[in-house]
């Protein structure tokens, strides 16, 4: 697909989803406004604004290896990655800006001067049926203690036919998306219940701190996974 039609299926996508009411009625208050002009054929630059501060933006048209429509970075000193892609919801594809955190595009417009895009960064974009598909996968790697890797190091490529309850996730991910994604809505709902359970078992990173801490059993593990899988359906599209 070319660049014209990739944008014009976009543009579609984008009024479905409009139309059918599943944008926010509204915008918080950490609205990010950006507007680019293209710079050349595959590349596009401007500037954002968010609570009356302007920062630059460029971004580059994603290679066909990523599910990313486009890559690039935002921001002067130290500037953070960000990531356009889109996500497959139950009412059609929606556009996703990745920053760190997932959250939805309020606006994705491709004019004649540009691309002009919007999202509101207090906000998580919610999960989809996939991240459901990425629980269900990473309890499947952990059935029992034989293959559980009590000693996670974050280092999924030594492991030695054990396997910890991060890379089970970052395992499944791969599998389901492609390519994992630190902050795949099925993975932040695990770390989020693992906050909210077991706050005394987090020294540092909440997933192998979880894993790691001896008071953890398998159940807790399988727990853990039920307890995600059932904040995902509640808040599901």
């Amino acid at each position: 697909m070319n660049r014209r039609n990739t944008r014009t299926v976009l543009a579609v996508a984008y009024a479905v989803a409009t139309a059918c009411g599943s944008l926010p009625a509204s915008l918080a208050a950490q609205l990010v406004a950006c507007d680019l002009t293209e710079a050349a054929a595959d590349r596009l630059t401007g500037q954002c604004e968010a609570d009356a501060r302007r920062f630059p933006i460029d971004l580059t048209r994603a290679d066909s290896v990523s599910d990313a429509l486009w890559t690039g970075a935002m921001g002067t000193e130290d500037p953070s990655p960000i990531e356009i892609a889109t996500y497959q919801y139950s009412t059609g594809p929606r556009v996703i800006v990745r920053t760190g955190a997932w959250h939805l595009a309020s606006e994705f417009v491709f004019t004649k001067a540009g691309l002009r895009l919007a999202w509101d960064d207090g906000m998580e974009a919610p999960p989809s049926q996939t991240d459901l598909e990425i629980i269900e996968a990473a309890r499947l790697l952990l059935p029992d203690e034989e293959g559980w890797d009590r000693e996670d190091d974050r280092d999924c490529e030594n492991d030695q036919g054990v396997i910890s309850v991060y890379c089970a996730l970052a395992r499944a991910t791969a599998s389901v998306m492609g390519r994992y994604q630190h902050r795949q809505p099925a993975m932040q709902a695990v770390r989020r219940v693992i906050a909210s359970e077991w706050p005394e078992r987090v020294v540092a990173h909440r997933l192998m701190s979880f894993n790691n801490d001896p008071r953890t059993t398998l159940a807790d593990v399988h727990r853990l996974f039920d307890l995600a899988e059932r904040s995902l359906r509640d808040s599901i599209r």
